[in-house]
């Protein structure tokens, strides 16, 4: 396990919390992702205009204006109302990319880089989350809703991998607990090398993903499973811990 520079950085509460830093510089660099006022100035403009807006104009809107907060931003992304958006500047959006409503985009620390790859789905109260690290998620993907994406170090989905709701995919971010005299946030944090999913992978509802896991392409995961350890390409695979029921075309 490979510990974290500090920990520090991974923790917004210490940011939001430094006395040397302004209220303004706080949220700015929590929202844009960067310290520039004209960033910020944009940023709550297109967010205030756009964000709640119903209706197709909404929709249009938050088309045309997105580009303008977004690190990248490709043709034809359609986002939903109420999208919550963090560190704006390390996001980047491929062409025909569908955000639904209430999902959340936070992209956080000076490291930290969000990609969505070409023709993806994110379904709506899906939290993707990277601090300090990258999340990458290939083209044609199919996130369902309600599902959560979380690393500190790399998390990596291939094209067109199908997500059934209430997904848990946490890369990176294990608190160090050594310790039992001082208190678990202040330990630190440890990574088991991120969690990497390959092509055309399917995993079924409420399925856990742990750090340090490769999940091998075209491999199905059924419902409600717990993966703690690499699985193979073109498997079946379940369970609490996940193992290898068939290989696919058996």
């Amino acid at each position: 396990m490979q510990p974290t520079d500090d920990p520090r950085d991974h923790c917004s509460h210490e940011v939001l919390g430094d006395p040397a830093r302004s209220s303004a510089g706080k949220y700015t660099e929590l929202a844009v992702g960067e310290r520039s006022l004209w960033r910020f100035f944009v940023y709550e403009c297109v967010v205030t205009i756009c964000s709640g807006l119903p209706g197709a104009l909404g929709y249009l809107l938050r088309r045309w204006l997105y580009p303008l907060i977004l690190g990248s931003c490709g043709k034809g992304v359609t986002i939903g109302r109420n999208v919550t958006i963090r560190g704006s500047r390390r996001i980047h959006l491929g062409d025909r990319v569908t955000i639904d409503d209430q999902c959340v985009l936070d992209a956080r620390g000076p490291r930290s880089e969000l990609r969505i790859g070409a023709g993806t789905l994110i379904s709506r109260n899906t939290i993707l989350r990277v601090r300090n690290g990258s999340l990458l998620l290939g083209d044609g993907c199919d996130i369902g809703s309600n599902c959560i994406f979380g690393t500190d170090s790399r998390l990596e989905l291939g094209p067109e991998v199908l997500v059934a709701a209430f997904t848990y995919v946490v890369a990176g971010g294990n608190h160090n607990h050594s310790d039992p005299e001082v208190p678990i946030l202040r330990q630190g944090l440890t990574s088991r090398g991120g969690v990497s999913i390959g092509e055309g992978a399917w995993l079924g509802a409420r399925t856990t993903v742990l750090d340090g896991v490769s999940i091998g392409a075209h491999t199905i995961i059924g419902a409600h499973s717990l993966v703690t350890r690499d699985l193979p390409e073109k498997c079946v695979a379940y369970g609490a811990p996940a193992s290898v029921a068939r290989r696919r075309g058996d």
